[in-house]
């Protein structure tokens, strides 16, 4: 009679995330690796999420239901109000994670980004493993080395989504890896499929279009001032689309926008997309002629030009942090110096007055994305790292 075989150990993970929207890169990236691990044997996935939510109700059609433990997240000491917001639900909510991560025998915990740095600590009073996340360049000098020393006590590896971001964090690679976000759902994300049609695009123009939440740092401004350069050396060439929603506390930033567009005579020719749900993306994506990614930070990789390059959109982006590290520049799109709205402006001219050019360098960045940002290849990378903590 043959001997049977042992079953294997089951890994009891849980997944950390500060945010409960969908709209966001770090929550859909997060969301992707839980929609992942959910669905193999050998994992036991917990979720502890702050609010419901639009995460929340995409974890429970994993089957999973999350653990809502109410708390503000972390904010910077000169957003008083919300700083004090967090020291206040902090307390209570760290030790109830803790107690979480104690009672239900979790052996890794997988934290969702930096904003999560205060829980840090949970898991190793809980005895569990743990990992951070880093999907941002640090570029405050205090923030890095808070990281460093939190990661460096409680955590057993960091997984640096760029090589711009493991640069930033100032981090060894002994205590840290590159892993780079896989692309965007390919399912979702098709250029070949017919999507349903957008009301108020113009079809006879052409549509550059930039997408981001509505925040200073994502550099909508640049982006706007970009179109006033276009406008100026071929007017009614093209039409222009930000794709953001807004964002809260920062909704006089929208007002801003909407002025700089009115002082700079642009109404007729910029459109404001508010309130778009995730899937609604590819729509727009796929009656965009060329997308603009115009930040005023450094960009841990660029979430937003991994979509595009799954549409077949050429990319034109500032080259900071880790956007260089989506497409080859020359192949895929076009790479500027930062700040340089000039040169952006010259680069789409260039891609919308060469249809030729646009619809190759469209397919060559679907085919950069197939081979470098595989479901396969980051799993397998992630994989790894579970094995080895």
């Amino acid at each position: 009679m043959a001997e049977k075989k042992p079953m294997p150990e089951i890994k009891r993970v849980c997944f950390f995330c500060s945010l409960s929207s969908f709209n966001t890169g770090m929550p859909v990236s997060t969301f992707k690796l839980i929609e992942h691990y959910s669905n193999r044997p050998e994992y036991k996935v917990f979720v502890i999420l702050p609010s419901e939510g639009e995460l929340a109700l995409q974890v429970r059609k994993c089957g999973i239901e999350p653990q809502i433990i109410p708390f503000h997240r972390m904010r910077s000491p000169a957003r008083f109000f919300s700083f004090v917001e967090f020291l206040i639900s902090f307390p209570v909510a760290f030790i109830k994670t803790s107690r979480f991560f104690l009672k239900n025998k979790i052996r890794i915990v997988h934290f969702s980004d930096i904003i999560d740095m205060p829980f840090y600590a949970c898991p190793k009073l809980a005895g569990a493993k743990s990992i951070a996340h880093l999907r941002h360049c640090i570029e405050n000098s205090f923030g890095r080395i808070a990281f460093n020393i939190l990661t460096f006590m409680f955590t057993s590896k960091v997984i640096c989504i760029s090589d711009a971001v493991q640069k930033y964090s100032g981090l060894s690679k002994k205590r840290s890896c590159v892993i780079y976000n896989p692309g965007p759902n390919p399912d979702l994300f098709d250029p070949h499929k017919k999507h349903l049609p957008i009301s108020g695009f113009d079809s006879s123009k052409k549509l550059v279009l930039a997408i981001g939440t509505l925040l200073p740092v994502k550099g909508h401004e640049n982006f706007i001032r970009m179109a006033h350069i276009i406008e100026i050396m071929h007017p009614g060439l093209c039409r222009f689309v930000i794709v953001g929603n807004k964002a809260g506390g920062r909704e006089e930033y929208f007002d801003k926008l909407r002025k700089l567009t009115k002082d700079l005579s642009l109404d007729s020719v910029i459109m404001f997309i508010e309130k778009t749900r995730h899937e609604n993306i590819p729509a727009i994506l796929s009656r965009s002629s060329v997308f603009v990614h115009l930040p005023d930070y450094q960009e841990g990789l660029g979430g937003v030009i991994l979509e595009a390059m799954a549409m077949e959109i050429p990319v034109v982006a500032f080259d900071s942090g880790g956007a260089g590290e989506c497409f080859t520049n020359g192949v895929s799109g076009f790479l500027v110096g930062q700040y340089d709205i000039k040169a952006a402006a010259q680069s789409v001219l260039k891609l919308i007055e060469d249809e030729q050019l646009c619809s190759l360098m469209g397919k060559n960045g679907r085919k950069e994305l197939t081979e470098r940002f595989s479901y396969k290849k980051h799993f397998m990378e992630i994989d790894n790292v579970y094995n080895s903590i």
